[in-house]
Parts: structure tokens; sequence; C-alpha cells
């Protein structure tokens, strides 16, 4: 343990780490600086995931140091920073939970972790150690070393929002990669640029709220602390609702033990010269986690299975936008058989009226993922007019709009390449695939009406809007099936498919307005 006790603290509370953007310029300011209203900015990262982890922790230490006792005093901390005394009030009891070095208790690490070789730091950078691609996405070099700042955020990320690192290591509270939401500031004339300070308070719940719906247990557990600082034991069987909320946001479901910084350099990820990290310990640590735990930044979906709800967290599980998953994250809805609740924040921000604008604005995140490697990286804005809390409805009604032509497209695609059989009629197909490549297409040319559309609509007058999405949408199906079978077209054999094809996206088209017109 002399080893530790000699390190230089690096302390979350009180160390110049989060990186800013304001006015042109990058600055690195404190915790203390940013919430006691002293520095303002953006949050400037080079990599988005650790950009949104980076927002994502500065919530988990607000929300662990200063939760607040109801709306009202919400409202405040919303209204006006903090003044130094409340800071060192909130922060007192806390300190050993947040340094990086400390000797005993090291942020979202354990001391003493054995293996036999040390792991590099690009472990800790989601997709950058994995996947057959990375020599061409990420340049040679680019987890090298990494400075105090960004292996803290690294650490934060793996444990949260991250799949496990293989056989034998445990995944977050929340699951594999789950979708992380937060509530961000509508941008008006008066405030052009999102103020962090306040984006931080918006994504915090009040205590009122946390015991009275999210978490009733939440004073039964207020008193515990973090897994890396009281260990759970090995084996150990535990019930989600015995789980606090400190406890539940810095959950590190693995062992790791960071290396003594060595000699300064420039960080890989965001160029700082700093002491820098090399590498770390791992192992593997078995424990059970029994039922899910409701973490206030993720939307849950339930089912009930031979009388039993079984809840997971959403997530990215295929390449299509996130705007086919907005239903489930914004609305609530529950049947007897299933059921879907948006992430405690924005239930607070719709019931609580945090915000004189009603619109809502909220940026979502995660990985894609197979298994234990990175596929794909996520990071998207949305925007929903005044109206979205209560009108439900037409948001699923605008998602269910989008899916339909694209499946219109996707069928017609794929009558193209397999032709039918039956008894009265056979048509040979092309054996050309198309469907997947009609899918990206339609959702690149696509994806901006919709989300205008989220962002624009009057959602006590729908019509409108939704009715000029349709002939956008289908003037794109009908634009990228002449696209993708345009090639094909002087192929004699592939005739009789392309027809059969053109007939069936027809028929879809002419029924999709069928549809429209009985509606109205």
């Amino acid at each position: 343990m002399e080893r530790h006790e000699k390190l230089k603290p690096f302390s979350l509370l009180d160390q110049a780490w989060i990186p800013l953007h304001y006015e042109g310029t990058r600055l690195w300011v404190t915790y203390q600086q940013l919430l006691c209203g002293e520095k303002k900015g953006k949050l400037c990262l080079p990599r988005d995931d650790l950009e949104l982890a980076g927002v994502q922790l500065l919530v988990a230490i607000t929300q662990v140091c200063f939760t607040p006792a109801d709306r009202k005093e919400l409202l405040a901390r919303l209204k006006k920073p903090l003044s130094t005394d409340e800071f060192l009030k909130g922060v007192k009891d806390k300190k050993d939970w947040f340094d990086l070095n400390h000797p005993v208790t090291p942020f979202m690490q354990i001391r003493g972790v054995k293996a036999s070789k040390s792991t590099p730091m690009d472990k800790l950078l989601a997709g950058v150690a994995d996947g057959t691609n990375k020599p061409f996405v990420n340049p040679h070099g680019l987890a090298e070393g990494l400075c105090g700042s960004c292996t803290a955020i690294a650490l934060f990320n793996m444990a949260n929002n991250c799949p496990s690192m293989g056989g034998g290591f445990k995944g977050s509270l929340r699951g594999s990669t789950p979708i992380t939401q937060l509530i961000t500031e509508p941008v008006t004339q008066l405030i052009t640029e999102p103020d962090l300070r306040r984006t931080i308070w918006l994504n915090v719940l009040h205590q009122e709220r946390l015991s009275n719906i999210v978490m009733p247990w939440y004073q039964a557990t207020a008193q515990q602390a973090p897994n890396y600082v009281d260990p759970v034991k090995a084996g150990e069987k535990i019930r989600a609702t015995n789980i606090g909320l400190a406890r539940g946001l810095l959950w590190q479901p693995a062992h790791f033990e960071l290396l003594p910084a060595e000699d300064t350099g420039c960080c890989s990820v965001c160029n700082v010269t700093a002491p820098l990290y090399k590498g770390f310990n791992k192992a593997k640590f078995n424990y059970t986690v029994e039922g899910n735990w409701p973490h206030p930044l993720s939307a849950r979906t339930f089912k009930i299975v031979k009388g039993k709800k079984e809840e997971k967290f959403p997530s990215f599980t295929t390449t299509a936008p996130g705007w086919t998953q907005l239903s489930r994250l914004v609305v609530a809805m529950e049947s007897s058989k299933e059921g879907q609740i948006p992430a405690p924040v924005l239930l607070q921000i719709r019931d609580d009226g945090l915000i004189k604008q009603k619109h809502l604005r909220f940026v979502i995140g995660g990985y894609r993922n197979n298994q234990a490697t990175v596929l794909e990286r996520r990071h998207e804005f949305f925007s929903l007019a005044d109206g979205w809390a209560e009108h439900g409805e037409v948001i699923h009604y605008i998602i269910k709009t989008g899916l339909a032509y694209k499946t219109a497209l996707r069928k017609a695609l794929y009558l193209f390449s397999e032709g039918i059989k039956d008894k009265n009629k056979e048509i040979k197909g092309s054996g050309v695939n198309l469907c997947q490549s009609g899918d990206d297409l339609y959702f690149q040319q696509t994806e901006q009406w919709v989300r205008d559309s989220f962002a624009d609509i009057n959602f006590k007058e729908p019509l409108p809007t939704i009715d000029c999405l349709r002939v956008q949408l289908k003037q794109t199906v009908l634009e990228l099936f002449d696209q993708l079978t345009k090639p094909y077209r002087q192929e004699p054999k592939m005739l009789k498919a392309l027809a059969l094809a053109r007939r069936s996206l027809n028929k879809s088209l002419a029924e999709l307005q069928a549809v429209v017109t009985e509606e109205n």
C-alpha cells in the first residue's frame, strides 16, 4: 500500500479536470468553479461518447453530493449557482470517493488487483482495441497514454455504458450497452448555447420524486457508499431494491486498478500535457444482481411473462436511427402484457415544469455491439415541439408512418430478389439482394425530415405536418427503388422480377394512402 500513499491526489472535486469550450477558447475548470458559476461553457472532448459520459459523470457526482429536497430547491439550483459554503458542505463527506489516486478507495477502482500482466489503456476506450476495422477508424497510438481527466471519464464510461470485457467480467447495472438519455436546455434567443451547469441540474432528481416514485427504498439506502468504497463480496446475490442511489450511479462491475501515472506527456485523447496513465490491472469478479435498478437516465420496457414482470433497458441493436425508438424513450405506456417507462429525469421534466420552454431537447447515446465487440458509436440529438407530453399517440404515429414506407420499399426489393413461387404462378427472382442497401439509403435520406417533423409539429393539429412528411417519404421510396434497380433494367431475365417488384411497391403505397384517406 505504501506506493499508493505516495501518489499525488487527483480529485474530481477540486482538480481542474473539466474541459470547457467558451467563446472560442478551451479551458480546464474545477467542479467547484462550474457549480458555483465562476466558469461556464460547453463540455469539449474529441470523442462524442466520452463527451456524453463526461456530462453523465458530472450529473452523477452532483446527484450524489447535492440531491435537492424537492422541486422548489431544484428550481433554485437551476436559477442560481451554489455558494462556496454550500459546495463545501455538499462534498465534505465524499472526498475519498472521487480521488483517482486515493491510497485506499481510488475512484472506480479496487486496490490490490492481481493480474499476470497489465492491460493497455485502449481497453478503456470502447471500440479502439476491438473490431476488424480498427486500423482505419482509430489512428495508431490513440490510447497510448491518458491524462487523469480522460482516464476518470473512460473508467466511468466503461462501468456504465460499455459491453463487459468478455467472459467472466460483469456488465453494467443496465445491461450490456444501454441507451443513455440526457435532457439539454432548449436554445432560444436569450440562450444561444446550452449552459453545462444548468444541463447538469436538469438531469438531477429531487428527493421527493426519488422517494415517492422512482426509488421507494431511497431513504433506507441513502447512506450507502459506492461498491469500490464498500466492496461487494465474491459470489454475493444482491437485490436491485437494496442498491441505493449513490451506489447505483457509481457502480463498478469489474475489478480495475490503474497503474501509477508516469512522466508528464501529451494525452492521446485530449492533447493536454499532464502525467499519463499507460495501463491498468484487471481481474474477473463474480456476483449476481437480481432485478433491474431504475437508473435516472434510462428508459425501461417490460413484458409480463408467466405472471412475472421482466424489465430491460433499450439499446441500439440495429443500424436504424434513434427516431425509430423515440416512442419507447418519451411515451409512457402500460397494458396487462407489456409497457414502457421513460427515463425518470424525462418524467420529472414533464411533471415539474423545470424549464419555461414547453418543447423538449435531449441527447441519446450508446453503442451497438456484438458481445464484447463495439460495432458502432451512437450520439443523437432530438427536439420535440410543445405538446409532446400530452400527445404520445402522435409521436407513435409518426414513427409508425416512417417505418411503413420503409417496409413498402423493402418488400418490393425482396420480391425483386426472390420472386414468387406458388401453385398458380412462378416468377424467378433476380438473385440480387438490395434490401439492406434500401434500408440504409432510406434512413439516410429521410432522417432529417422525421426529426424536423418532431421539432416543428403542432401536436394539437398534426395533420399538415404528417401529410407533408408522407409526401416526402413516398417520393423518396419511389426514387430509391428506381435508383437501386436501374442497373438491372437492361437484363431481359430480370424484367419480370422488376415488374413484380414495381407492382408490389405501387400496391403498398396505394394501401398507405387508403389508410390516410380513411383516417381523415
